[in-house]
């Protein structure tokens, strides 16, 4: 691709944005919550389920570490291996093999904007604490539909990263709305079992 081509490129995905922003202002928006069917999954899928979480925690620790040092703009978000501690303290590198690219991007974003928000609070003279590292990781923003994750029909969801579309439950109070349109979800990790929230927008 060419710069001129780059740039046409950004353009149109620029204002293709400003103009879902003019129509979601005119829009209903509701959040809808579906379970997913963890009875339905195989052994690989299972694990790779809770591997998406455990890798985003050990991002998000790196990334928090990195930004003790570093300007964290200059974070690699194409990283495939993070380093971490063992049970025993020991430093460990640890393999990113289960988040897709975008759920990267969302965790890394996820930080940079605690952080800035951290920063602003603490310009208006509010008394503030520091990040926390996390001991686990409940919320992934599936930020793009038809790309992080999209419905294959009101049964099953397919998610960036795993291979077979997922049984879910719970699509059917939304599925068939006429017009709606879905906008980001949340992969969420919760004490009865994995959900998406999915973000919907009505005329």
């Amino acid at each position: 691709m060419t710069e001129e081509e780059r740039l046409a490129k950004n353009n149109r995905i620029r204002e293709k944005g400003k103009e879902t922003r003019l129509r979601r202002q005119s829009q209903k928006c509701r959040v809808f919550r579906v379970k997913i069917d963890f009875s339905h999954l195989n052994e690989f899928e299972k694990t790779q389920l809770k591997m998406i979480f455990v890798e985003a925690k050990w991002l998000y620790n790196d990334v928090l570490t990195f930004s003790n040092f570093h300007d964290i703009n200059e974070y690699d978000d194409k990283i495939t291996t993070v380093q971490g501690l063992d049970k025993d303290k020991q430093p460990v590198i640890r393999e990113l093999e289960n988040l897709s690219s975008q759920m990267k991007q969302s965790v890394i974003q996820g930080v940079k904007h605690n952080i800035k928000s951290l920063s602003a609070m603490k310009k208006h003279g509010r008394k503030i604490g520091t990040l926390k590292y996390k001991s686990n990781y409940e919320s992934i923003n599936l930020q793009q539909y038809g790309n992080t994750y999209k419905f294959c029909d009101k049964r099953h969801i397919k998610i960036q990263g795993i291979k077979r579309p997922i049984k879910i439950e719970g699509a059917e109070q939304f599925f068939d709305i006429p017009g709606i349109e879905f906008a980001n979800a949340k992969l969420l990790n919760l004490p009865d079992g994995y959900y998406v929230a999915v973000t919907t927008f009505q005329n």
